[in-house]
């Protein structure tokens, strides 16, 4: 069944990551409001069942979270960016779980798949497949969701998944299916099978693979990660601290187990690997200048994941030193 169009993206070119496995989920709902005041227009919510080091930990369940963010929040788009719908949790309860989400944000859920980590899905036990088997298996879960999402009832025996007899009765049969994708065989598909794309920074040849492969303009959202603090210094420190792995090659991200493994991968990363994978700092240029690439390379809207406790401080500077200065 053919993805249905959602050719233009409705929540405006700025959004917040609000990252599970740094923080709490009472500060979660925190966050959202603050951004939901200060004129951004979505959130990005993870899906981790472990936090990428034990110096973040955090690893709230996105579901009961995302109820919250519903009641919590009533005009920001609200994005699971993402979740791996290959192991930990089936395609049958998937879409219910995006279904009840439709209905509890009165229709500003998307559900943003991926092919996953091993991080996250390594918990139940099963070998973890290669990249091909990944992708296979998240093609047919869209499938099997399309049909679920339809509200009949759904027998399949796929190469990788059975559903017997199934019927949602909530059933959205428009609920958006965003893929996110790190490199262009990805992007490729997605544009093909979904209804938008996830990527990280100002990819131009995944906009490219995507817009390829795809029937009709779609969205295309990016995620910058920054850190912000008054002191420049500082900010390069909370992020070395907290989130090393930025500076890590993007294919470990997919193979790596446990918590434990990541901070072994980045026992070699230096403050100044950091400071040079992404912006930190309190000076509003580059931030704006990577904020503009991404709009630049073809993306409809950027998502800003600032690493570290201080979200309201850079909720504050984006207020009034980037969102003034940025296209509406």
């Amino acid at each position: 069944m053919p993805p249905r169009p959602l050719s233009q993206w409705p929540y405006g070119k700025y959004g917040v990551v609000l990252a599970t496995e740094e923080h709490s989920a009472g500060e979660i709902l925190d966050t959202a409001q603050q951004a939901e005041t200060a004129g951004l227009g979505f959130a990005f919510v993870s899906d981790h069942f472990h936090p990428w080091n034990s110096q973040q930990g955090h690893s709230s369940n996105l579901w009961p979270l995302l109820g919250a963010l519903a009641v919590r929040t009533t005009k920001m788009g609200l994005v699971s960016a993402v979740t791996c719908p290959l192991f930990r949790i089936h395609p049958t309860a998937l879409a219910q779980s995006g279904c009840t989400m439709h209905h509890l944000s009165a229709g500003r859920f998307i559900l943003g798949l991926g092919t996953g980590e091993f991080l996250n899905e390594g918990v139940v036990g099963r070998s973890w497949p290669g990249y091909q088997e990944r992708l296979e298996r998240l093609e047919e879960v869209v499938s099997l969701m399309r049909a679920l999402l339809n509200g009949d009832e759904v027998t399949r025996r796929g190469k990788f998944y059975r559903i017997e007899k199934a019927t949602l009765y909530d059933s959205v049969p428009d609920l958006p299916l965003f893929f996110a994708a790190s490199g262009c065989r990805t992007a490729g598909s997605a544009g093909a099978l979904s209804d938008g794309l996830i990527c990280m920074g100002s990819r131009e040849e995944l906009v490219l693979a995507f817009d390829g492969a795809s029937p009709s303009r779609k969205p295309k959202i990016s995620q910058l990660s920054v850190c912000w603090a008054e002191d420049h210094e500082e900010a390069v420190l909370t992020a070395h601290r907290l989130f090393p792995e930025v500076a890590l090659p993007g294919v470990l991200f997919s193979q790596l187990g446990t918590p434990c493994e990541y901070e072994e991968a980045a026992r070699s990363v230096t403050p100044a690997d950091v400071e040079a994978s992404i912006v930190c700092g309190p000076e509003p240029e580059p931030f704006l200048r990577e904020i503009r690439g991404c709009l630049e390379a073809g993306f409809d809207a950027v998502a800003l994941h600032q690493i570290g406790p201080d979200q309201s401080g850079f909720l504050e500077f984006w207020n009034t030193s980037l969102r003034p200065a940025l296209p509406v």
